[in-house]
């Protein structure tokens, strides 16, 4: 088995720009309340099993907790894996975001990266199937535990997201297969720091 170092993803792109590698993903929480008003102060994005942050608005919980917490500030492009312990799927999320008034949100921050090795037999992980991407939900012994031991910084763990496989992009269906095959294997990887699957 051979294991290629892997590279950051700068996380505004997708994915065409690489930059240094560093840590790919930070997660953190915050508790926002959407006040009077009843405005979050973002516009979020449902994908598969996170929220995207597409927008924030100048008024709202978001913006007042920004305001107060300028280093945990929510940003453009950050995931929201968890609303108030619901993670799963991004329309339970999302249902629970305007259900509620006060919200714990668990946020992740990441970068996309390679991962390439070779596979001849068991990849030694378990997917779950969205429509457009592949989740991570167990990993066992294979060459992506192998490729987590020899890549640290870079490790491919539960609730992260296949992105692309061998070019295969967009379809979760053909990247299933795609993963079927023995020889070289390349995905792009997006970590979220164990987003429900």
């Amino acid at each position: 088995m051979s294991c290629m170092a892997c590279y950051a993803f700068n996380p505004g792109c997708y994915p065409s720009e690489f930059v240094e590698p560093s840590t790919p993903i930070v997660t953190w929480e915050v508790e926002v309340s959407k006040g009077n008003n009843g405005m979050l102060g973002l516009q979020i994005v449902p994908e598969d099993n996170v929220l995207r942050v597409a927008w924030l608005e100048s008024k709202g919980g978001v913006s007042d907790f920004n305001s107060a917490n300028k280093t945990d500030a929510v940003e453009v492009g950050d995931f929201i894996i968890s609303v108030n312990g619901v993670k799963g799927t991004a329309r339970e999320m999302l249902e629970e975001a305007q259900r509620a008034a006060s919200l714990k949100l668990t946020l992740s921050r990441s970068r996309m990266f390679r991962a390439k090795f070779y596979k001849n037999g068991p990849l030694g992980v378990t997917f779950g199937l969205f429509a457009r991407t592949l989740v991570v939900q167990n990993i066992a012994d294979g060459p992506v535990k192998e490729w987590n031991d020899a890549n640290v910084l870079y490790t491919i763990q539960p609730g992260d997201l296949v992105i692309e496989v061998n070019g295969v992009k967009e379809n979760s269906k053909e990247m299933l297969e795609t993963l079927k095959v023995d020889g070289d294997l390349r995905l792009v990887m997006r970590p979220l720091g164990g987003a429900g699957f």
